[in-house]
């Protein structure tokens, strides 16, 4: 990723949190309403090329809040949204690429899917 790419994705999922959408992670089995999103690094240089930390405050249909967090990530791809520009979408489908710490190559990192209504 690059300074755009990773600034785009920033605005998008806070676009996401403010309008309280619904987050699914069909891979873990969590569906909720998100409360918040943070990033680490929060103010992105023209040098970074990864998301450091993604953490999103949930609460789930029974009333409890938890955190969902992803370390290292190193790519993203948008499958679908309702919109010309994802920036604007409610509805986003989109696969994240998690690197591995003591990888060697990316065929090592993990994609997870995350569906936002």
């Amino acid at each position: 990723m690059n300074y755009n790419e990773i600034e785009r994705l920033k605005y998008t999922l806070i676009n996401l949190a403010r309008q309280g959408c619904e987050l699914k992670i069909p891979a873990y089995g969590i569906k909720g309403r998100i409360l918040g999103v943070g990033f680490n690094p929060y103010w992105t240089n023209p040098g970074d090329s990864k998301i450091n930390k993604l953490e999103f405050s949930i609460i789930d249909k029974n009333g409890m809040i938890f955190p969902v967090k992803f370390n290292n990530i190193m790519e993203y791809k948008i499958l679908k949204n309702d919109a010309e520009r994802s920036e604007d979408s409610k509805n986003i489908s989109m696969d994240i690429a998690l690197y591995t710490p003591g990888a060697r190559d990316k065929e090592s990192s993990k994609k997870i899917r995350l569906e936002f209504e």
